[in-house]
């Protein structure tokens, strides 16, 4: 939730289009706690009224959420949609299948964003409808005028995941060929915040290490639009919006290769991929974006090109057929 990590997740920025074309939703919990939360879940489920629940899944002990929420739906005979989004879903399946197939039988339809996701629960079986996240194009504009040189930006939380300790690393390989370079880290800590300060200390990196904390989303643009590469160094991707939003605003990207980022981005012509976590291998990328203007040019346009084909205005329609289609599945 946005009131914790400061962007907006993708239940957030869909019930609020949608409550714009007359859909009316209600989000159930901002608590950080994953029982309080769980606990306002179940009590909503029983006290609404609502004719559909739409229910995002992800791995983990978050999974949870969405077993006990479908199985409450199924009992009080709600129609109820689940929304994959978890990038560690399919190695998740490979310990839980039971308990999935479960959660997913008894769904009235299964959604995701992500076709990494669908082409795997496809080969299990499983029917699965591709509508991807959306982005607000006016809150991302496309602008490189006031780049500042040798900059690179990592949006993430300070989690595993995401790996923070290879954007700091890969700064200090830059910086072996470009001591002037920088990086800017944005996000909230779940947990790793101390050790990446620790590391900067200990990579004599504190002048060149800009950890500023969550930002709210509407702010993020001016952080795409300052840097001269953004860096995303996830081990899971089951979309990728924080990169969606990178290309739209222009930013040349640096990316692991996972999950839904080879479906999604062409190599060498969108962004450049690291088929590693090597941090070696990132900051050879990183320099020859700082290097070679045409290609920094030429991802830049094309990203921001293809950012277009996921503006609200095009994907609403996908959920306003769905929703008028009473969610039968």
């Amino acid at each position: 939730m946005s009131i914790h990590s400061g962007s907006l997740c993708a239940s957030e920025k869909l019930a609020g289009a949608l409550r714009q074309n007359n859909i009316v939703s209600t989000l159930v919990s901002r608590k950080k706690n994953k029982i309080i939360r769980l606990i306002e879940i179940i009590i909503a489920l029983f006290q609404s009224k609502a004719q559909c629940v739409h229910v995002d899944v992800y791995s983990g002990q978050a999974f949870i959420i969405a077993e006990v929420s479908s199985l409450i739906c199924s009992l009080l005979k709600k129609k109820h949609i689940l929304t994959l989004h978890g990038g560690a879903l399919p190695e998740f399946f490979q310990n839980n299948q039971k308990r999935i197939k479960k959660v997913f039988n008894r769904a009235n339809l299964i959604l995701t964003p992500s076709q990494y996701l669908k082409h795997f629960f496809e080969d299990k079986g499983f029917k699965i409808q591709y509508i991807p996240n959306s982005i607000d194009l006016c809150d991302f504009p496309f602008d490189r005028s006031r780049i500042k040189p040798y900059s690179m930006l990592w949006v993430r939380a300070f989690d595993p995941i995401y790996n923070p300790r290879l954007a700091i690393e890969t700064l200090f390989e830059v910086q072996k060929k470009y001591p002037e370079a920088t990086l800017t880290m944005v996000g909230p800590d779940k947990g790793l915040l101390d050790a990446a300060k620790q590391l900067i200390k200990e990579k004599k990196l504190k002048n060149s290490v800009y950890t500023v904390g969550p930002v709210p989303n509407q702010e993020l643009f001016s952080y795409y639009q300052s840097h001269e590469v953004f860096l995303n160094t996830t081990s899971y991707e089951s979309f990728g919006v924080a990169v969606l939003e990178a290309a739209s605003c222009g930013i040349p990207i640096v990316s692991t290769q996972v999950g839904e980022i080879p479906y999604m981005w062409k190599q060498g012509e969108e962004m450049l991929m690291v088929d590693d976590f090597e941090p070696e291998h990132f900051a050879e990328h990183v320099i020859k974006i700082f290097e070679d203007k045409e290609l920094a040019s030429l991802l830049s346009l094309n990203a921001c090109k293809k950012a277009k084909t996921f503006d609200w205005e095009i994907i609403k329609p996908f959920w306003l057929n769905l929703f008028n289609n009473k969610h039968e599945g």
